[in-house]
């Protein structure tokens, strides 16, 4: 016989009896929804969280203190200063370098304060940093700019001429201040732009000039070289290219600095949520564990109600190994049928999962459940591969059964 004709035979043996074999195709069918749900929640909840990392500068690499480790030192931590900048200018494939200063104040616009993190950065490297302005310009001398998120906690009034409102920074000791109003030193600026998300702590900052911030804090606190005493908050590396971000980084760890990039950190979230997925599919997998036992009992089943058949197939000419196939054919069907409508219901799920969420979880733009193709075509090779094995046994057992055992059988 040619396959032809065995997948044909195949085929109609198959429905033949049609409860049997969708009932045992449904077993399939559920268990494939059930890996690829499982498993779609930790791609959805990965995309989402490396999505936020993704909005940032790719290229950015920052740079916090290291400890003094030695003898003579003891243990301490490092300052960044000056000369630490300086030295990380000199680094190859670096584009660009700028010293990081924060501090809390308050944003005063009209009469309304809002407390705010003030970011200084180096504004003469601001092309290079990655930033970008959902409106207005970057900052220069006596200006600042806000964080997408900040911008959110302005009202509507003075949100409509926000560029160009008159705006003071005001520093204070503790928030009890803030609360009552404090009279500190207020310093004229002005508001130029309104930077688009990055998905960090620029967000809900406020961005400037990193000397004028400088000075401002050292004038309220009465005090000179702040730098010298207390060092910058951290140092912002902006690599050449992605290809630079691995090498740069041990290079500066190397020199007794803590380097962290969106890039480490996102292959760090990574591997955490590859062992999430893995978990959840072999939750998953249960289902589809006793579908396989599911497809070998109606398999076997059907060898002991077509004894006869397979005995009269076999004098008509078919081989041990015709027969053989014709079983693992029926075997492969009900694998592929039910993994391909186990996908068919797992779009539906994480459809209606999705749609759900977003009602009930208000600020929620990310899916909860991703379905990837590299998942779609796991799941079906997956389910009939299982098919195929779940049929080795019963198309085993129909290929040894005797030609005149069968034909003894009413």
């Amino acid at each position: 016989m040619i396959d032809k004709d065995i997948i044909k035979f195949a085929w109609m043996s198959l429905w033949r009896r049609k409860l049997r074999t969708i009932l045992t195709l449904i077993g399939i069918m559920i268990g494939t929804a059930g890996i690829i749900t499982m498993v779609s929640l930790g791609v959805g909840l990965e995309e989402s969280v490396t999505g936020e990392f993704e909005s940032g500068n790719m290229t950015n690499i920052e740079v916090y203190p290291g400890v003094n480790m030695g003898p003579t030192e003891g243990n301490s931590i490092k300052i960044l200063k000056r000369e630490n900048v300086n030295e990380l200018k000199q680094l190859d494939g670096v584009k660009a370098v700028t010293p990081i200063y924060q501090t809390y104040g308050e944003l005063n616009i009209g009469r309304e304060s809002v407390g705010a993190n003030f970011t200084g950065i180096d504004t003469k490297e601001v092309d290079e940093l990655g930033y970008q302005l959902k409106e207005g310009r970057f900052p220069r001398k006596d200006s600042i700019i806000l964080g997408s998120s900040l911008e959110g906690q302005i009202s509507k009034n003075n949100k409509k001429d926000l560029l160009r409102s008159s705006s003071s920074i005001s520093f204070s000791d503790g928030f009890s201040e803030l609360e009552k109003n404090n009279t500190s030193k207020k310093y004229r600026t002005r508001i130029t732009g309104v930077l688009k998300s990055t998905g960090g702590a620029e967000d809900y900052s406020v961005i400037m000039d990193i000397d004028e911030l400088i000075d401002m804090v050292e004038e309220k606190n009465d005090t000179k070289d702040i730098i010298e005493k207390e060092g910058y908050s951290n140092i912002r590396v902006v690599a050449n290219d992605m290809d630079e971000i691995d090498r740069l980084s041990k290079e500066i760890n190397d020199k007794g600095y803590m380097a962290y990039s969106i890039k480490n950190m996102i292959e760090q979230v990574g591997s955490v949520f590859k062992f999430l997925q893995l978990f959840l599919g072999g939750i998953g997998s249960i289902a589809l564990i006793v579908a396989a036992v599911g497809i070998t009992n109606t398999m076997i089943m059907s060898t002991y109600e077509r004894t006869k058949e397979i005995g009269v197939n076999k004098v008509i000419g078919a081989s041990v190994r015709d027969i053989r196939k014709q079983f693992l054919y029926e075997a492969t069907f009900i694998g592929l049928l039910g993994g391909t409508a186990g996908l068919i219901l797992s779009y539906i799920l994480s459809f209606l999962i999705n749609t759900i969420a977003k009602i009930f979880m208000s600020g929620l733009e990310d899916n909860i459940t991703s379905i990837p193709i590299w998942l779609a075509l796991f799941a079906i090779i997956f389910s009939t591969a299982v098919g195929i094995l779940s049929g080795l046994y019963p198309a085993n057992k129909a290929a040894k059964i005797s030609v005149l055992e069968a034909l003894r059988q009413e």
